[in-house]
């Protein structure tokens, strides 16, 4: 099988010998006369090996091999002294009975050996293995420190999973998937730094206390500065608070300057905080949020990731956003199982109270009802199954669903719980994904059951009034953007048409019975009614070739002389 071989050596005679070598028994070699000429041709092409002089002009072999393999990590990178150094050199009076001179033909065994395929003596752990471990601990941890946060806990988890979910519907690459996933973990890091007061109070903050809140993109970026990840998790970090227009923070980066990973961590952050309670206001339901977001598409946020995380919002997070956080009542004495499962539960969005015993339970629920109480079914002094009666009896509390978690499996008391009217009797230890999952669909069932089911069609596109955002201002957005995009204008009949663009250039536009220039300089006149953006929709009509910023002043022209003429007759 033949193998890319990149030869890097001081010596023109030592590259062409071991060049020929290569070549006569079919393999391909690239040739580097210092370690500059080396890092270019691997920038530039993959090598399944790397043989490098140990002494060379502009670097050591040893350092050289850092660079290739933060480059190339999937190279093969072979250190070699070649004995016409090593005779002249001090490093002959130091050889013992670890060192090795290879002749030529024996380094070329070497080398086609190594290639081999071999039966592994074990499961290998593969990066895969090592890097899903290292983003679950990151969750974890990030999820540790913000549990008991009444207001950000369980914030970057759901940030997390939106903007996981998004990357995957966009189709991006796995790598880059995985950089926006750690990236959004990480995101507010740089908060560690802020007083509390000053992102919990209620009050309005001064401008000093603004500028220290902004610091905490590049302050975030700068506590994982000497961490190497094996993302690129900095400038998702550091810009997240960009906006499309240019007028963000820190950079002022517009457009596709900003990174691809923070445009989508900007939209799904701002509706991930719009969903929950602050200090200063309520959350907004999830239509509502929506709506914001599609409101400021193409000032504050890119109209593509608005429109795929719209899709996703409905077909994944459905129950995030349909009003307060679910709020759960947490009934159990044994404290790492409890400190586990509310770590769980606060990540998947759900507010939790805890207590470990049944007294407690039944005055926390009399001051303000859960959505749900989870209990043990062993406790001291009051068992689960005495807290649960007395619960049924409690003034507008009776009908609250419970679900009873136990270590012990009792058939009696098991049937006992279900007749009680128990939600459902599981034991420990359970699978937390499961249930979550559970507790989602008690939630749901009994919010149907007393308010009746009502839910919406999913939206399609990215909405917006033309008050907001004009047809120039879609058209420069999506422009920017390098978009393909259908633009759907409608101000009612017979006022609609359509803007249709290929990679940020429009390709063609139709209104009534007019295609091309002439539809599109129609509407431009059109001030109000409503637009929608659909990415990705093309047409196989092409009426117009003039550039965009040309139609557009071409077209401001024709209304600056159809108001003189008005105003001359």
């Amino acid at each position: 099988m033949q193998k890319s071989i990149l030869i890097i050596s001081n010596e023109a005679s030592v590259r062409d010998m071991l060049a020929n070598l290569l070549a006569d028994a079919g393999h391909r070699a690239s040739l580097a006369g210092s370690g500059e000429e080396a890092v270019k041709i691997v920038t530039n092409s993959a090598q399944d090996f790397v043989l490098c002089e140990q002494f060379l002009p502009d670097c050591s072999g040893v350092e050289l091999k850092r660079r290739l393999l933060r480059l190339s990590p999937k190279s093969r990178v072979i250190v070699l002294s070649s004995f016409t150094i090593i005779r002249s050199s001090d490093d002959v009076l130091r050889f013992g009975s670890s060192d090795f001179i290879l002749d030529q033909r024996e380094l070329l065994d070497l080398i086609e050996a190594a290639g081999e395929e071999r039966a592994p003596v074990a499961e290998p752990v593969t990066d895969e293995d090592l890097k899903k471990c290292l983003i679950e601990t990151i969750d974890v941890l990030v999820g540790l420190l913000e549990v008991n946060d009444p207001f950000f806990g369980g914030n970057s988890h759901i940030t997390m999973e939106y903007a996981r979910a998004v990357g995957e519907a966009m189709k991006l690459p796995k790598e880059m998937v995985d950089e926006i996933v750690v990236g959004s973990l990480l995101h507010d890091i740089g908060r560690v730094g802020i007083r509390p007061e000053i992102l919990t109070g209620k009050k309005e903050i001064s401008e000093d206390e603004y500028n220290t809140v902004k610091s905490h993109c590049e302050n975030g970026a700068n506590i994982l500065d000497t961490i190497d990840f094996p993302w690129k998790i900095k400038p998702i970090i550091v810009h997240h608070h960009e906006r499309y227009d240019g007028k963000g923070y820190p950079g002022g980066l517009k457009g596709r300057e900003i990174p691809l990973g923070a445009r989508i961590l900007s939209v799904v952050d701002a509706y991930a905080a719009m969903i929950s309670n602050r200090p200063y206001r309520k959350s907004l339901q999830k239509e509502e949020a929506i709506q914001e977001l599609h409101k400021n598409v193409g000032t504050q946020f890119d109209p593509e990731v608005v429109e795929v995380f719209t899709r996703v919002v409905e077909e994944k997070f459905s129950f995030h956003g349909v009003g307060a956080k679910p709020r759960i009542l947490l009934v159990d004495d044994e404290v790492d199982y409890v400190t586990l499962l509310k770590l769980k539960l606060v990540n998947e969005g759900f507010e939790v109270i805890v207590t470990d015993n049944g007294a407690d339970a039944l005055a926390l629920m009399e001051k303000d009802r859960p959505d749900l109480v989870i209990a043990d079914v062993l406790m001291p002094e009051m068992d689960g199954i005495a807290m649960f009666r007395k619960m049924r009896k409690l003034p507008g509390t009776g009908e609250t669903p419970l679900l009873f978690l136990s270590g012990k499996d009792e058939t009696k008391m098991k049937v006992e719980a279900l007749h009680l009217g128990a939600e459902d009797y599981l034991l420990k230890p359970v699978d937390l994904k499961e249930l979550a999952a559970r507790i989602r669909n008690i939630i749901r069932r009994d919010k149907r059951r007393k308010k009746g089911a009502a839910g919406a069609g999913p939206s399609q596109g990215v909405m917006g009034d033309l008050t907001n955002l004009g047809v120039p201002d879609i058209v420069q957005t999506l422009h920017l953007g390098l978009k393909t995009a259908c633009v759907f204008l409608k101000a009612g009949q017979p006022d609609e048409g359509r803007i249709y663009f290929t990679n940020g250039r429009i390709s063609h536009c139709e209104t009534g019975d007019l295609s091309g220039e002439e539809a599109f300089y129609r509407l431009l006149r059109m001030q109000e009614g409503a637009f929608v953006i659909t990415h990705g929709q093309t047409t196989k009509k092409r009426t117009i070739d003039m550039d965009e910023m040309q139609l557009i002043l071409e077209g401001f022209r024709r209304l600056d002389e159809e108001k003189k003429e008005n105003t001359t007759g």
